[in-house]
């Protein structure tokens, strides 16, 4: 697209008004500023400027011009938020310029299909009936304002009868799936006295239904679209769309496997779920998620099903380069029931306790009622284990080689992970990367840690002592409440147990970095009080110099005078300053 042209829709696209259709703005001096679109916080801190029409986030960077927000808002391409602005704008774009899509036709009737059903739920008779059910199953108005739940009537051909008074054509009805043609020549509808999930493509298009029963005695449960030109649920994720920005603000995504658990979840707070639909994991879908998030939760159901699903579907994303943790339902149940059954608190607190790396949940799957003293059970379960390490790196092969050897007790050279011989590859020597050197906070910090490790005493007399955002580190800070954590059930700490505990980030800092320090490796003995009460003194030190260098720019940048951050500053500098 011509430079000029991209100048003049940003030059007259006004950057308060767009940013104001996603984002409650407040006037701050010359500036607006509103809670950040793309990552989660608490404090405003999305400045948006008039002067300069450009938008920015003061804490994860993210914004720009206002082809740019639209962009990375809507998730479209550049192209495409210069044409959809250049429209609001009254820009003319040459039509040469302009790539039609040629499925338009088709994601307007598809919209006008949903659009029926949904009308249908409220505004007729047996649709009050699927209404009650939809309420029984806990649903409530704004969830199916949200996810746009229709209900298909028992009648034979009125949506066929609808859309041919629209003046849409039956080939394409039909072609598309929502209608179809008897033997005598007639035509009916596909979906019949269900309720309705409309799914969309990642624009937002409607491409495909899903048809939920009423009767209870129907075998058939869900029927759903068949394969269309722009319905193909290998290239699909439901409520993908719809979840962008809570992903995009979560920077995760929980995969469900069905629609109620999405929608269960959703009126849980958890509001960045989506689902598959009855198929496995595809790598076009895995593609879709690492499109605008790297990291992602399996939370299939608690059952064999489930368990076997989430096993097949982590290779999959991983392929992808995605991080996977995946969370266990107990007692077997899915995500819907167990909301149901213990209601949305006891569910977000799930993400905590019942959520693993891959490689632990599927450590704990192939050893499940596996009896370890019968002989093809073993043989078994340590297959399943070294195929699942054999292309992982050398520290999680070897944590595992361990755990198989203890647990089997079989000598660790037995169970050595052969390399798969795939293409011939000339020899490289890898290159020699320095280690880091740690300024005097971060080895005080790495020693408390250490120190923690090693002694239940030392871990709750530094835990006394120091704030939970002591520690400069994030990742080291994390591990310290994990440790305290540990600590509360345990009179001492098992490292391999210990390391189950962690995320595959957290774990990986310990493995690689931690557990590679000469302090651990030369097994130095447990710092005593005297001498941690120094590591404890530099790291509050260093943590006081954080805040009060904060403070004192917050303080450079404010419009308006602020007595309570003033003082607080000056506090904090006359505690720094007898310190000296």
């Amino acid at each position: 697209m011509d430079d000029k042209l991209i100048i003049e829709i940003n030059e007259k696209t006004p950057i308060v008004d767009l940013v104001s259709e996603f984002v409650s703005l407040q006037k701050r001096g010359k500036n607006f500023m509103g809670l950040c679109p793309f990552h989660q916080e608490k404090t405003p801190s999305f400045s948006v400027s008039p002067e300069k029409n450009i938008a920015k986030c003061m804490s994860c960077g993210e914004g720009g011009t206002p082809i740019n927000f639209y962009r990375k808002i809507k998730n479209i391409s550049f192209d495409e938020a210069a044409q959809e602005l250049a429209e609001r704008a009254g820009i003319t774009i040459k039509k040469t310029k302009v790539k039609k899509d040629p499925y338009a036709q088709y994601y307007e009737l598809m919209n006008e299909v949903a659009s029926f059903y949904q009308f249908n739920l409220k505004n007729s008779e047996k649709g009050q009936e699927a209404l009650k059910y939809l309420y029984n199953r806990q649903m409530t108005d704004e969830l199916i304002l949200h996810f746009k739940m229709g209900y298909a009537p028992s009648y034979g051909d009125t949506l066929y009868q609808v859309l041919k008074d629209k003046n849409y054509a039956v080939s394409d009805m039909i072609k598309l799936g929502v209608v179809k043609q008897a033997d005598d020549g007639s035509y009916y509808d596909l979906f019949s006295d269900r309720v309705i999930f409309p799914i969309t493509n990642p624009k937002g298009d409607v491409v495909g239904l899903s048809g939920r029963t009423l009767n209870p005695k129907d075998q058939v449960k869900y029927i759903n679209s068949p394969e269309t030109v722009i319905f193909k649920k290998g290239l699909l994720l439901y409520h993908f769309y719809e979840a962008l920005s809570e992903i995009r603000m979560s920077k995760q995504v929980i995969l469900y496997e069905g629609f109620f658990d999405v929608i269960s979840s959703y009126a849980a707070g958890v509001k960045n779920g989506i689902a598959t639909m009855g198929t496995a994991l595809t790598k076009d879908q895995a593609k879709l998620i690492k499109s605008v998030t790297q990291s992602i939760i399996i939370a299939y159901d608690g059952d064999q099903a489930g368990l076997k699903a989430a096993d097949q579907g982590i290779p999959v994303l991983e392929k992808e380069g995605l991080k996977v943790e995946v969370l266990s339902i107990p007692e077997k149940m899915d995500p819907d029931e167990f909301i149901n059954a213990y209601g949305p608190e006891k569910y977000e607190m799930l993400f905590g306790e019942y959520t693993q790396d891959s490689y632990a949940f599927r450590y704990q799957y192939y050893k499940r009622d596996k009896n370890l003293q019968d002989a093809n059970d073993m043989k078994e379960f340590k297959k399943q284990v070294v195929q699942m390490i054999q292309s992982s790196d050398s520290s999680i092969q070897s944590f595992y080689i361990q755990k198989l050897s203890k647990e089997l007790n079989i000598p660790v050279e037995e169970l050595k992970v052969k390399p798969k011989l795939t293409t011939i590859v000339e020899p490289r020597i890898p290159k020699q990367e320095k280690p880091k050197i740690l300024n005097r906070n971060e080895r005080a910090e790495r020693l408390v840690i250490f120190a923690m490790l090693k002694s239940k005493e030392i871990c709750e007399y530094a835990s006394k002592k120091l704030k939970p955002n002591d520690f400069a580190d994030h990742i080291t800070a994390a591990i310290r409440i994990r440790i305290e954590n540990y600590y509360e059930d345990h009179l001492d700490l098992d490292i391999n147990d210990f390391l189950d505990t962690l995320t595959k980030d957290q774990r990986d800092y310990v493995e690689n970095i931690l557990f590679k320090d000469m302090f651990w490796v030369d097994k130095i003995d447990v710092l005593e009080k005297n001498e941690i009460d120094k590591y404890i003194d530099l790291i509050k030190d260093a943590s006081l110099w954080r805040r009060y260098t904060y403070l004192k720019d917050k303080i450079a940048n404010l419009e308006d005078y602020n007595a309570a951050l003033v003082e607080e500053r000056d506090k904090i500098k006359r505690l720094l300053m007898n310190k000296k």
